[in-house]
């Protein structure tokens, strides 16, 4: 493990893969014993999801290899052979053709959903649908990165635009699940007596929660590739929105929560676009409660994520150039084209134009949607 230079997240991820999975089936078996035969029994009769029994098989084979360079084995059996069983491969197949499609929106079903929400919310939902961020990248903003200056000459005359920067060292807040060990146990504990302890002093009624076995961390590092540290060139509508909202925001990160802390993905699902995608019931008003109206669902199941899918779907339907999608979208190149491409201020333009018509029509025919 100390070896892997790897991303945090990928060695929690391989942390659980060897106390749930590995250990408890092969700590006590001799390295010899262990062959393709033996990992396709055992992975014929795990009740995981198929994917996390294919990263446990090429998780044990990597140890394998390492035990066969460590003069343990004389070279790994599992190596260059296909692991998984054909009822594990067929379960994949089932799970992938059964997996639902990521749900995409139209300009004006992101007005409408934007529309629903307040403040910091809407500018994040209508952020992403016109530019394509990750879910990181957005959270991870910082506000010395919003609405830098760039210029370029295009048919001989100035061509100002404006950009969201993606930093190459901390431009992404990551989430890592790490299981606690006996320090972080102890650790939580006293966060857990410390809270009790406040909340009998503010004559509160508080419960002590349950032990966790595992413990999300919130980090800022790198984005996901290489790529994906990018600049991203904003359409003059969202430049406005973005003044308005960082004169205002008394905040380093430009997405924070209210109080300055970093949003939870799952909170924000959750509190903020689950409603608003999906409808929601309407609360009478009462003594002691405002109340509420109903919603409509506008587009139940929409994600973060989707208006992702949403921006790049965008660009494909006006014709945006390759180049410059992979760019926006902080995609790595794998093929000779991607590395003959190269992006030009005409393009950017044409994007922007685009992007701007697309709002114009989410406003005209989003507001006739009943909020």
């Amino acid at each position: 493990m100390e070896a892997q230079h790897v991303a945090p997240n990928t060695v929690a991820k391989r942390r659980r893969l060897l106390t749930r999975h590995l250990l408890p089936e092969w700590q006590n078996m001799p390295l010899c014993d262990i062959n393709l035969f033996t990992a396709k029994a055992w992975a014929s009769k795990q009740t995981c999801s198929p994917t996390t029994v294919g990263h446990a098989l090429t998780l044990l084979s990597m140890i394998l290899t390492g035990a066969a360079d460590a003069g343990y084995l004389l070279a790994n059996p599992m190596y260059g052979r296909r692991r998984q069983t054909d009822r594990t491969s067929h379960d994949e197949s089932r799970h992938r053709t059964e997996e639902a499609e990521e749900v995409w929106a139209q300009p004006e079903e992101a007005f409408t959903i934007s529309q629903r929400l307040d403040g910091v919310a809407r500018l994040m939902v209508i952020t992403t649908a016109w530019t394509g961020l990750r879910w990181g990248e957005l959270s991870g903003l910082h506000r010395d990165n919003a609405l830098l200056k760039r210029q370029d000459k295009l048919n001989g005359q100035p061509f100002d635009r404006r950009v969201l920067r993606i930093d190459p060292l901390n431009g992404a807040l990551h989430e890592v699940e790490f299981e606690l060990d006996e320090a972080g146990l102890v650790a939580w504990h006293a966060a857990e007596d410390g809270r009790l302890e406040e909340a009998r002093a503010k004559g509160w009624k508080a419960n002590r929660r349950k032990e966790p076995k595992a413990q999300v961390r919130l980090y800022l590092g790198p984005p996901k590739n290489k790529r994906s540290a990018r600049e991203v060139d904003l359409p003059p509508f969202l430049v406005a929105l973005w003044e308005q909202h960082l004169e205002l925001w008394p905040h380093e990160y430009v997405f924070a929560t209210p109080g300055g802390q970093h949003w939870r993905r799952g909170n924000f699902t959750r509190q903020q676009l689950r409603p608003a995608a999906d409808g929601r019931k309407a609360i009478e008003r009462k003594r002691g409660h405002a109340g509420r109206e109903a919603w409509k669902p506008v587009l139940p199941g929409l994600t973060m994520r989707g208006l992702r899918h949403t921006h790049d779907t965008w660009m494909k339907e006006d014709r945006v150039d390759r180049a410059l999608r992979f760019e926006t979208m902080g995609w790595a190149v794998r093929d000779i084209e991607g590395v003959y491409e190269h992006v030009t201020p005409q393009m950017r333009k044409e994007r922007l134009e685009a992007l701007e018509a697309r709002w114009r029509r989410a406003r005209r025919q989003g507001l006739r949607v009943a909020v």
